[in-house]
């Protein structure tokens, strides 16, 4: 039988994930390993197949997010039962294996980083705390049938106001976002992707949903199975740790923060580690990796549910993260510009500004009218004068000279000054 790229084609739909040996088999069992190096080789390049992993662990799947629209169009009553495959994780090489294309990584970055990168590290993320709190929790609940809308949330949030009539499960699993995402912001310079973070993050997150409490932050013990497809997770409580720790060890190796993001997207819900909040424990994990580079969340306001749905039947049947690939690119690149823009506000006074005002405001005003200048020196002076204790006079000096170099036009009012106050003063 000659070899076609149909055939090819054909045998990858029934086996995703097949090796090369196994397509070359179960197509034409006569050719040589050139010659299905070469079809392989040529469907890659033409975009009709995707290649993940090096050397024996290279695997092969159909392309394109086409392909699970076209598998999803037959009702999953009627499609077969699909078993967990430890080929799919065990395929992907870190550093070597790549979800997200070079192309689309860096349109993420760029759509993700912050105007204004200039500060310290965990910054930004507390800057945007109180917005991804609201967005996040919101989406994601709302992606697992919630039925707050998001004024309704942010007044949860803020106030603990409920919504009468509403499921009180509803609230609590609002909550439970927003206790998660918290701990996530409050810990990021220490908080990883391993076993133990991601089981915070599940027991923050199913806090008072599970039946039996003991599960919340804990492994599977028990079958699961998944709505509206035929997809069979695993069922061996052994088999389950291994894989987990496989995922862990594995995200923690990838270099690229939206890598390791999407990675998280993919494996979490695959593998069903937790009877339960599998998706949303993903989500909220999903975040990390982007947090701790200073980059713009993935808030998942603009993700389509149905989409983001299918794309995960997409990975559990078909072991495609193509459609899931194309959702998750175009609802961050629709949801980062709200956060690049860094609220204004400080995070938190400084000490100066309010305990030592009136003479923050004297000190000013005597650099401007009468020294012409910063002189950290006569600031001094005036500070031992003025009774500013000693511990503190360092850092009301530096203030002093910070607010000077800050003054225009606009804004000397507020030291009761005027424009022309201005000429001649020396703010270099």
């Amino acid at each position: 039988m000659a070899l076609t790229d149909q055939a090819i084609l054909d045998f990858i739909a029934a086996h995703p994930s097949a090796g090369r040996e196994a397509i070359r088999k179960g197509t034409t069992p006569n050719a040589g390993e050139t010659t299905i190096w070469r079809a392989l080789k040529r469907l890659v390049e033409s975009g009709r197949l995707e290649v993940f992993g090096k050397g024996r662990a290279t695997r092969y799947t159909i392309a394109g997010s086409a392909v699970v629209r076209v598998h999803l169009a037959t009702p999953y009553n009627q499609r077969p039962p699909v078993f967990y495959r430890k080929e799919f994780l065990d395929a992907y090489v870190p550093g070597k294996t790549w979800y997200l294309s070079e192309a689309d990584r860096k349109r993420l970055l760029e759509a993700g980083q912050p105007r204004g990168r200039d500060m310290p590290a965990g910054t930004y993320a507390r800057r945007i705390l109180e917005q991804l709190l609201v967005d996040l929790s919101w989406a994601s609940s709302r992606m697992e049938g919630n039925t707050y809308d998001i004024l309704q949330t942010e007044r949860l949030i803020r106030f603990g106001e409920e919504v009468a009539g509403k499921d009180r499960k509803e609230a609590l699993m609002i909550l439970n976002h927003k206790e998660a995402i918290q701990y996530v912001v409050d810990n990021l310079d220490k908080i990883g992707l391993g076993r133990t973070d991601l089981f915070a993050i599940h027991a923050l997150l199913s806090d008072g949903l599970l039946a039996d409490p003991a599960m919340s932050g804990r492994l599977r013990t028990m079958a699961v199975g998944i709505s509206h497809s035929n997809y069979r997770p695993l069922d061996d409580v052994v088999t389950i740790a291994e894989e987990f720790d496989i995922v862990a060890a594995k995200v923690g190796q990838i270099t690229d923060p939206f890598e390791q993001s999407f990675f998280l997207l993919v494996h979490i819900p695959y593998l069903q580690a937790f009877a339960d909040v599998n998706k949303r424990t993903s989500r909220v994990a999903s975040n990390i990796p982007l947090l701790k580079s200073d980059l713009a969340p993935m808030s998942f306001t603009t993700m389509n549910d149905g989409d983001y749905i299918d794309g995960l039947i997409g990975v559990y049947e078909l072991n495609n993260i193509a459609l899931l690939r194309d959702v998750y690119v175009e609802s961050y690149l629709a949801s980062a510009e709200k956060y690049r823009i860094l609220r204004a506000e400080v995070e938190q006074p400084e000490k100066a500004a309010l305990a030592y005002r009136d003479f923050v405001r004297a000190a000013v005003r005597r650099c401007v009218l009468e020294f012409k200048a910063f002189r950290p020196d006569e600031v001094l002076e005036m500070a031992e004068q003025g009774g500013i204790p000693e511990a503190d006079r360092a850092a009301v000096i530096d203030y002093v000279g910070h607010q000077l170099s800050g003054l225009h036009e606009g804004n000397v009012i507020r030291y009761r000054l005027a424009p022309d106050d201005l000429i001649g003063v020396e703010f270099g």
